[in-house]
């Protein structure tokens, strides 16, 4: 299920241009869990990990929040083993 386009009162849908990122208010939004589920998945790798836009800005991309709304249960990424 793509991200949702809006409508118009009369049903057309509205050109909508995507974010560049999405913020952890709008991922939150959009997946309906909560900012602990989140930061959980991402360290099991089950929701792509956020993009640092600098400072304490980070942000996801449409492209990975896609990846993940496309099929939840079997996302996973790839986690490097820690080296110590």
């Amino acid at each position: 299920m793509p991200l949702a386009q809006p409508a118009d009162n009369y049903g057309r849908n509205i050109p909508m241009v995507a974010p560049a990122f999405f913020r952890m208010v709008d991922v939150i939004r959009i997946t309906a869990l909560s900012r602990a589920t989140l930061y959980r998945r991402i360290a099991e790798g089950k929701f792509p990990p956020p993009v640092h836009l600098g400072g304490r800005a980070c942000g996801w991309t449409p492209t990975a929040l896609q990846a993940w709304i496309d099929d939840p249960a079997g996302y996973s990424i790839a986690i490097a083993p820690l080296n110590t």
